[in-house]
């Protein structure tokens, strides 16, 4: 059945766009590769936080050049990328420590009770890991929506300054930022719906609920991807608005000589 899916999705991606649609389609078997390697490196225990970062950072890669090829765009996209995952792991650490959402909740232990504990992997970073991989997706999707309606903006207006670039990225990320925040909270309650459930078959009352960690880990998760989303909007912005401006006054100075 997966196969069939994996089909229909291919056949619907060259329907829409034969060339990118191909692009699209091996860009995610390279990402789903990548971070089998993650997985695998990390069973092999390697630090999950660096495995995570640098496999985060090459699905980066894969998803903006292979799809879109090297541009301003697409390499401002991920210099802005590498500099909020950097300065995001600094606070997903911290929060992993203090939160103590590493391991396994009361809720999974029937189903873990069979199996050893002792597998010599430090579960707080897989914590980081596992939060890290998760809002790296949406944190792609809104720097690329930046850069490239900034670009447009350029192009289309070219006699505009640095700052007036950078408010007319701010004022485009303010458009998508309630649109990108909805879809992550709705694909975390349809992924935990089943829990949800669980907690009201169980009477949780609301601050078991909340407390629990399973919960507050996906809660954890889904609060980091949402401020992934929002810090990189600046960030983006700023970038690509510098490297408009700098490619254009380098095509000025050529002109001159």
């Amino acid at each position: 059945m997966n196969i069939v899916l994996a089909v229909i999705l291919f056949l619907l991606m060259l329907y829409i766009d034969k060339k990118r649609g191909l692009k699209l389609f091996l860009s995610l078997g390279l990402n789903f590769a990548i971070l089998l390697v993650i997985f695998y490196l990390v069973a092999l225990g390697l630090n999950a936080v660096v495995c995570s970062l640098i496999g985060c950072f090459a699905v980066s890669c894969v998803m903006l050049f292979i799809v879109n090829g090297e541009s301003i765009k697409t390499v401002s996209s991920i210099k802005a990328i590498a500099i909020v995952l950097l300065v995001l792991s600094v606070l997903i650490f911290l929060m992993a420590y203090i939160s103590r959402i590493a391991g396994f909740g009361y809720e999974s232990y029937e189903e873990i009770n069979m199996f050893s504990y002792d597998v010599s992997i430090d579960f707080t970073d897989i914590a980081i890991s596992m939060i890290l991989i998760s809002l790296i997706g949406a944190t792609v999707d809104s720097s690329i929506a930046i850069s490239s309606a900034l670009f447009e903006v350029y192009e289309n207006n070219k006699g505009l300054s640095r700052k007036e670039l950078f408010i007319s990225g701010m004022n485009i990320g303010k458009d998508i930022l309630c649109t990108t925040t909805n879809t992550l909270m709705f694909a975390f309650l349809g992924d935990f719906m089943t829990l949800l459930i669980w907690f009201y078959k169980c009477d949780y009352t609301f601050l078991q609920a909340v407390n629990a960690k399973t919960f507050a880990a996906e809660i954890i998760r889904i609060l980091f991807s949402a401020t992934g989303c929002i810090i990189v909007i600046p960030v983006t912005a700023y970038i690509t608005a510098g490297a408009l401006k700098k490619a254009e006054n380098k095509k000025l100075t050529q002109a001159d000589t």
